[in-house]
């Protein structure tokens, strides 16, 4: 006599238990509850080209209303830099309504590094009909590298600089239609760039150390059918916009700027949904400072090499992923899903459209970690590797 079979579906439930139980304990091992209080620990652990090493903690606290309602998010990041020391960022979100978000970032590292930034945005401004956007940033930075201009810029050619940035940018656009946007606004922005303090292959080009200030109208126009802002599951974004800057509006160049995105969220089930991101831009005018220039890599493109590695006067960039919830735990009093999401990025930049070369698109491959609350909140690790090597990044929204 045979020993009876076990039922094929017996092994499968049993791994998917243990996974369960598993992913449950590690949730919650980093998080904790208190009343309309939720706390989740992040290890910060950022292997950035730029930046270099980074590791630390990322304590975030997510304060719910009496509706369960994600209301206040205060994120204190407390972490060590192999190149700016001990570093501390702060970042703080309210969001008064669910098409309102205020945000505010407060950055000071041990050397060089510093940021103080706020945004704010209403997409339902003055009775839902009008949108309000306002954007400052005084920063600088010691981490950016500059290979040279054009899709063939070589690894070796690494050069450090320091940047200063000051930024303020308004928006005032109306909704028609439903789903379609005007909005018009205007952009003031003075970059300078200093000699690096991060040692490197080559010196800076002492002709492009200076300061550049620019002001500039622009004009968009955007259709929006995602079901959320911050955590779309469905639906689409598309976006045109153009930007000119002008020496008798206060700038020291004169050059337009016109580009457009195209994001689309494509639900498979109820634990896949499939992403996809083209964005493109080109800059036209007889002298385009580098620091103005159309820029490939990052966290939000070519996620496997360092930010700023191929810079040109434009650009284009594709992003397909696929978003799998492994396992959902209730935390402040709202379900927080955990994704998993392989993706694969292309991209090149590009001197004129009619100059594109295929043999230049650089391919990049790798998968993020996501812990999600909807509909607001995502936390990330973002791990890419491309021809160079890898890159890990971390952030607080999705990529796209």
């Amino acid at each position: 006599m045979h020993p009876p079979a076990v039922p094929p579906s017996a092994p499968p439930a049993a791994t998917e238990n243990l996974a369960d139980r598993f992913i449950d304990g590690a949730a919650h091992l980093f998080t904790h509850m208190q009343g309309p209080v939720g706390m989740v620990y992040f290890p910060v652990i950022s292997a950035n080209p730029n930046s270099g090493l980074t590791y630390g903690i990322l304590p975030v606290a997510i304060l719910t209303n009496p509706k369960h309602e994600v209301e206040q998010i205060i994120a204190p990041m407390l972490a060590y830099n192999q190149y700016f020391g001990a570093e501390f960022l702060g970042t703080y979100y309210y969001y008064p309504s669910k098409d309102a978000v205020f945000r505010a970032v407060l950055e000071r590292a041990q050397f060089v590094n510093s940021r103080a930034a706020l945004r704010y945005e209403d997409r339902a401004y003055q009775g839902d009909r009008f949108i309000f956007r306002v954007d400052t940033n005084l920063e600088e930075d010691g981490s950016p590298r500059f290979y040279g201009i054009g899709p063939a810029s070589s690894q070796n050619n690494e050069q450090s600089y320091r940047l200063k940035e000051g930024l303020a940018q308004v928006d005032y656009g109306y909704k028609f239609q439903d789903r379609l946007q005007v909005s018009g606004g205007w952009k003031f922005r003075r970059t300078e760039t200093l000699t690096g303090t991060i040692p490197n292959n080559a010196p800076f080009d002492p002709a492009e150390l200076g300061a550049s200030s620019y002001s500039m109208p622009r004009l968009t126009l955007s259709r929006d059918t995602r079901d959320l802002i911050s955590t779309p599951n469905r639906g689409s974004f598309s976006e045109f916009f153009t930007e000119f800057s002008r020496q008798d509006l206060g700038s020291e160049a004169d050059f337009q700027r016109y580009g457009g995105q195209w994001r689309y969220y494509l639900p498979q089930s109820q634990t896949l949904t499939a992403g996809f991101h083209l964005q493109g831009e080109y800059s036209d005018g007889r002298s385009i400072p580098f620091t103005e220039l159309a820029s490939l890599g990052g966290p939000r493109s070519l996620r496997g090499f360092p930010e700023g590695r191929f810079e040109d006067r434009g650009c284009v960039f594709g992003s397909f992923e696929e978003r799998y919830t492994m396992h959902q735990l209730n935390v402040v009093n709202a379900v927080t899903e955990f994704q998993v999401a392989p993706f694969m990025d292309v991209g090149t930049v590009f001197p004129s459209p009619a100059r594109v070369q295929f043999k230049y698109v650089e391919p990049v491959l790798g998968v993020a970690f996501r812990a999600v609350v909807k509909p607001t909140v995502v936390g990330r690790v973002e791990v890419g590797a491309g021809r160079e090597g890898p890159c890990v990044y971390m952030g607080i929204d999705y990529p796209f």
